[in-house]
């Protein structure tokens, strides 16, 4: 399993996992943002998002995150709160529990 280091030769052709694109307004969105310096989870745009996704589902409040991760960590807390109530303060919610993602 081990490869010397001078065997190893850079890819002929780029390997793109995801391509930007732009449709819409989306380039006058992050260029707005960019000049506003709110590049980042919150400004206007983000308030607005927010807004429109608690109407669409019909809750009081969202909150947009920065990464899909961050969203699924606050999934599985909120799980682990609503399965073993609320942890003691600088404990996590699911503390000395095993949580499987499959």
């Amino acid at each position: 399993m081990f490869i010397k280091k001078d065997s190893k030769k850079p890819f002929d052709h780029k390997v793109w996992l995801a391509s930007p694109t732009m449709h819409g307004e989306e380039l006058k969105y992050i260029t707005e943002a960019y000049e506003t310096n709110w590049m980042s989870t919150v400004g206007k745009n983000i308030n607005e998002v927010e807004r429109i996704a608690a109407e669409k589902v019909g809750v009081k409040y969202a909150v947009g995150l920065s990464t899909c991760t961050a969203a699924l960590h606050l999934c599985v807390k909120l799980a682990g709160e609503r399965l073993y109530g609320k942890p003691s303060i600088s404990h996590g919610a699911l503390e000395g529990t095993s949580v499987i993602a499959v």
